[in-house]
């Protein structure tokens, strides 16, 4: 370690808290170390076989030293040692603890050594496997499902590989073996659940295959089956694995990154880490594990890809034609890129035609492979991502830029709408959220996207924002056919009322008509007073039934006619004259 130059100085309670835990678990590794050392020196061999498992013993020393520190993984602790890089006790702890992985690891490498020509034979080398079936291309490799059989552990019954790929896209396979702990599993399940929404939508599964003896199978895989709901294959013959070329070896299995790893994810999340099974011959299972991406393969045309590229070179042919000079390292750096460029097309091309071939034999496709060199080297999530996002595009027969342009509207229309991140905009006179790049329309109640001219609303079932345009033009719709209805609803009902206002006016008329015709002394006082202006007592109209009651139809009618502010003059005027008249000739109620 590169030391630094200042001067000595007391360290912090911090610091000192570092040094002593580091220390400890340094100290704790290189006891444990030296414990093996000796018993190896005796038979080689024999501590290979039964004795090697001893060295489980430093999880234990790890986890110690993650807790004290209350760190989760061993990036926590080298960032500690960056921040104090100014401290020399810092600086000697981190030698220390550094100085006991390298003996670690090189007291495995030697004993890996002593005992390789009696326990690894020509089946179990990776190097063949990989010279043999890594020839066109390390990373994929095509078989047929039928020739590598499985077990499954929930219905113990042979199955293949490509029965979970029916109705998905591709899966994630995670090789481990199951008389190790499922920690790497657990860590890999919980990788999943951070993209579960994409991971529904590329329709990708997740497989576990596992290797070992009988009953550590069976018992391992009904704990991982609980945990995540994966289905657990065993290769009970290791012909899968065999086939893949995965790494082994003593130094693979018993690394300290394989300890330290297990010993910082039981700090961190109390994952139990149970102990080996102490008759298990070591030398039998060597193996470790890995993680591939497998598909179906699809037909799929690389065109698009070197169109793209061949656009993208188009505006470096114009600026070198235009006369503009460039120096002898930037022409040679592109002509490298050019043939870069043409390499990878000429590659997608052989690969595409591989495809073609496979979909005609049946086979299935090895996207992506990662061969671990001990068991907590798993493949990055962003590596994991970029297959399955790759397995995708290529099985919808579009580019993964629209892929992720989807994906990102997904991610946005599936935020919850707050309150608190609307931002009101008066020129708009809407509310906008910048989380999901739409407006609030306060009058309608939707969200509004300008970029797409849609509306949306959010779905507490679904929790997304769904499409409500079709909604807005049905509300509209119905909106513009209540309107009409009751329009049309209030003019039959004025049309009812003056015709029931004429039929009860020619109802009185007859009935004031008819009792009239009786020489009623009362009706023919309402007829003078109430009902038509008021004429002479020594009428025509007084004498005569039959005119009165026709004056009388006249009159309503003439009502009819006429408005109600010339019906509200015309009662004045009458009112006036009633007035004036009563008082000379106006003849007097009956009885009086």
């Amino acid at each position: 370690m590169k030391r630094s130059k200042n001067s000595q100085r007391e360290p912090t309670e911090e610091e000192r808290d570092l040094v002593v835990a580091v220390r400890h678990c340094a100290g704790e590794l290189n006891d444990i170390l030296q414990g093996a050392r000796r018993k190896a020196q005796s038979n080689s061999k024999l501590f290979a076989e039964s004795g090697i498992s001893v060295l489980f013993r430093g999880i234990d020393s790890y986890a110690d030293m993650y807790e004290k520190l209350k760190l989760k993984s061993r990036d926590g602790l080298e960032r500690l040692f960056t921040k104090f890089a100014d401290c020399e006790e810092v600086q000697d702890a981190q030698d220390a603890i550094e100085e006991t992985e390298g003996n670690w690891r090189n007291f495995l490498a030697n004993l890996d050594h002593e005992v390789e020509s009696a326990v690894l034979s020509k089946e179990r080398n990776p190097k063949s496997a990989e010279r043999e079936f890594t020839a066109d291309k390390p990373d994929q490799l095509y078989f047929r499902p039928a020739a590598y059989p499985l077990i499954d552990m929930h219905s113990n019954r042979e199955v293949s590989l490509g029965e979970y790929l029916v109705g998905k896209t591709c899966v994630l396979v995670t090789f481990q073996p199951a008389y190790w702990p499922d920690t790497c599993i657990r860590w890999r399940c919980a990788e999943v659940s951070k993209v579960k929404a994409d991971w529904t939508q590329f329709c990708a599964g997740n497989v576990v295959i596992t290797w070992g003896p009988a009953e550590e199978v069976r018992s391992w895989s009904k704990q991982v089956s609980r945990l995540t709901k994966w289905p657990v294959l065993w290769d009970k013959f290791g012909s899968f694995c065999s086939f893949l070329g995965f790494h082994s070896g003593i130094k693979c299995i018993w690394t300290a990154e394989t300890l330290d790893f297990l010993g910082s994810q039981r700090a961190a999340h109390n994952w139990p880490v149970p102990r080996p099974p102490p008759d298990l011959n070591w030398l039998e299972w060597l193996h470790v594990g890995g993680e591939a991406v497998v598909s179906i393969p699809v037909l799929w045309h690389p065109k698009p890809v070197a169109q793209e590229t061949t656009e993208e070179s188009d505006p470096m042919t114009v600026v070198l034609s235009a006369g503009i000079k460039r120096s002898h390292p930037e022409l040679s750096t592109e002509k490298t890129e050019g043939c870069s460029t043409e390499n990878s097309v000429s590659d997608q091309q052989r690969e595409a035609s591989r495809d073609r071939q496979a979909v005609e034999a049946g086979e299935l496709k090895v996207c992506s492979i990662h061969r671990s060199m001990h068991l907590a080297d798993l493949i990055p999530s962003g590596s994991v991502y970029q297959a399955v996002l790759t397995c995708y595009a290529r099985s919808h027969q579009t580019t993964e830029a629209l892929v992720m342009d989807r994906i990102r509207q997904n991610r946005r229309f599936t935020t919850a709408p707050e309150s608190a991140r609307l931002q009101y905009e008066a020129n708009s006179g809407l509310y906008y959220d910048p989380e999901t790049a739409l407006y609030y329309d306060a009058a309608r109640g939707y969200f509004y996207d300008a970029a797409e001219r849609m509306y949306y609303y959010w779905s507490q079932s679904e929790h997304r924002y769904v499409p409500a345009n079709s909604l807005i033009q049905a509300e509209l719709a119905a909106a513009r056919v209540a309107q009409t209805a009751a329009v049309q609803a209030a003019m039959s009902r004025a049309a009812r009322e003056r015709e029931a206002a004429r039929q009860a006016a020619i109802r009185v008329a007859a009935q004031l008509a008819e009792i009239r015709a009786n020489k009623d002394d009362y009706a023919a006082y309402a007829y003078a007073t109430c009902v038509i202006p008021q004429q002479d007592i020594e009428s025509a109209a007084y004498q005569n039934t039959t005119a009165a009651a026709s004056t009388i139809e006249q009159s309503l009618k003439s009502w009819e006619s006429q408005s109600r502010a010339d019906t509200l003059v015309s009662q004045c005027v009458n009112d006036s004259l009633l007035s004036n008249s009563r008082t000379s000739n106006t003849p007097p109620p009956p009885g009086l």
